[in-house]
């Protein structure tokens, strides 16, 4: 019986990679049909796309933003706004060291689960750093870079890469029995904060964080935050400094000295348990946001932080074998699948566009030939999630749906898609196409499951605008047309860099460089679709407004 029902398993599955009977042909309408199913779910009270608990789900960001883009449509970036705003002053969020728990509860974000997972710091700065540059509002900068300090400061290697989450539960101050409870480490008690706060701190405090004497959580169905309070903003600084009667400078320096305090204090508490696996796709992904962010925030620091991860990783876990998945205490193990090599490329590009440096642009090409090599369906297009050496692995399926993390297939045709942009290379863009048409009949059958494939049919749906320097990193003006850039959100470019250093490895890959030249001894952008090129331009006005038109219209 045991092998009967094994067989009829095997039978089930078996089909799974294969494409649909029926294919159907990738139109915009889906793009259309995503957008109302996200309308249709949004809470308009709390923001967010379900009713409790509420999972962040970045991707659902990732297409918005882009929806917006494409088509004006305001209600697109509402609904993310107004979600990425609720869940940076929930209690999701934590207020006294920065990053995201994993999800919430309840529906008003207030009640997380206090796990913290890496994958989500990373898609969450990248969304509210395109909130950032669609809106120029310092919100969620501010938030943005709050999660990449926690990062830095409490998930980091010694040797780079990034560790891969923290537990929601923590001991006890004081237990010698060494019982652990759910948000132990992040919760307060009346009581407490009196005995570390002065009178006007506690005040104030209670006006920006709800903090109540009974504690502050209303639905807590089993009792275990009776009497704790975990702190959300209900009442912004100018808000709570128009209730109490004084400045709302002076609101935001005992703001500051509340959280210095909130955190000395939390540091003397059991911490939680550090799972310190480095894992290369969630690697790949906070490459990405540090990135992103020292290009979009003007803060270099950040982009060595990126590219101390990325040596870490590829001298740590890739040779001549092929990528490892992981390390853990010294040791690298397991065999990549198809998200270790995506996300891993997504962050190499997203490093190159940061720092000018063409080694990565350089390793991504490498890293995207040796995953098609590994994992590319040549038959019906679409990536297997594995490289079929694995002999227990009866069926090499090919994941599509972007969860809390993207699937490996959205992120590798999004890949394909840049690399094209930036080499010329068709073969790149016929395999994203390809892989597309194979997952086109799941797409238009439920798009709101696949945001992150809709954001990348959207860039190949498009020609990509190609933005080219010649310049050096150093010189103040192309500092000045980057920051024309930086500036924007346009998500369906590419930015190349002819430097001195880059050009001997960029221009074997790329031969349109060689007629990329500075002109007047200065910084010189174009402007390019498919390599053909408005007037270069010096001047960071020019640029600007090139860029407002959208390249070649």
């Amino acid at each position: 019986r045991v092998l009967d029902a094994g067989a009829n398993l095997f039978e089930y599955l078996n089909p799974l990679p294969k494409p649909d009977d029926a294919p159907v042909p990738f139109s915009s309408s889906v793009l259309d049909r995503a957008f109302e199913e996200f309308s249709e779910s949004f809470d308009p009270v709390h923001g967010g796309f379900s009713h409790a608990p509420k999972f962040p789900r970045p991707a659902v960001f990732t297409f918005l933003h882009r929806y917006f883009k494409r088509t004006g449509n305001r209600k697109s970036l509402t609904m993310s706004l107004e979600t990425l705003r609720s869940m940076a002053l929930g209690g999701l969020y934590d207020h006294v060291g920065g990053g995201f728990h994993r999800y919430a509860t309840d529906g008003a974000w207030h009640v997380p689960h206090f796990e913290k997972m890496l994958y989500d710091q990373a898609q969450l700065v990248i969304a509210y750093l395109e909130a950032f540059q669609i809106t120029q509002e310092a919100f969620y900068a501010n938030v943005a870079v709050d999660v990449l300090e926690y990062v830095l400061r409490e998930m980091s290697h010694a040797e780079g890469g990034w560790y891969s989450a923290q537990d929601a539960e923590s001991g006890l101050a004081g237990d010698r029995e060494g019982k652990k409870k759910e948000g132990a480490y992040y919760t307060w008690r009346w009581e407490e904060l009196q005995g570390m706060l002065n009178e006007e701190e506690m005040k104030i405090a209670g006006l920006i964080f709800d903090i109540r004497e009974q504690g502050n959580v209303r639905e807590d169905p089993h009792g275990e935050f009776a009497g704790l309070n975990i702190l959300h903003v209900v009442r912004s600084d100018d808000e709570a400094a128009r209730e109490a009667g004084v400045p709302a400078d002076r609101i935001r320096t005992l703001r500051r000295s509340i959280r210095s305090k909130l955190l000395a204090a939390r540091s003397s508490r059991p911490s939680p348990h550090l799972d310190d696996k480095i894992l290369v796709s969630w690697n790949g992904l906070m490459m990405s946001a540090f990135a992103r962010a020292s290009r979009v925030l003007g803060n270099p620091t950040y982009a060595k932080a990126a590219e101390r991860s990325a040596r870490f990783i590829l001298e740590t876990l890739h040779s001549n074998a092929g990528l490892l998945r992981r390390f853990r205490d010294g040791e690298s193990r397991f065999d990549a699948h198809l998200e270790d090599y995506a996300c891993l490329v997504q962050g190499l590009v997203d490093l190159y566009e940061a720092t000018f440096d063409a080694r990565w642009i350089s390793e991504a090409i490498n890293l995207t030939r040796e995953q098609i090599e590994r994992m590319y369906d040549e038959e019906h297009g679409g990536f297997f999630d594995t490289a079929g050496t694995d002999p227990t692995i009866l069926v090499r399926t090919k994941e599509f749906y972007d969860s809390a993390e993207p699937s490996g297939n959205s992120v590798a045709i999004l890949n394909l898609y840049r690399l094209a942009a930036v080499t010329g290379e068709r073969e790149y863009e016929e395999r994203a196409r390809a892989s597309l048409q194979y997952f086109a009949g799941r797409v238009q059958r439920m798009p709101a499951a696949v945001p992150h494939i809709l954001a990348a049919y959207d860039f190949g749906s498009v020609k990509p605008m190609q933005i080219i320097l010649a310049g050096e990193p150093e010189e103040k003006e192309l500092k000045a047309l980057l920051t024309e850039i930086d500036k924007r959100f346009l998500p369906n470019k590419v930015l190349l860099v002819a430097t001195n250093a880059s050009r001997p490895l960029l221009e074997p890959r790329v031969p349109f460089l060689k007629t990329v030249q500075r002109i007047g001894g200065k910084a010189t952008a174009y402007v390019c679709e498919d390599f053909a090129c408005r007037l270069p331009t010096s001047d960071p006005q020019f640029l600007a407004r090139l860029l407002d038109d959208g390249g070649l219209k």
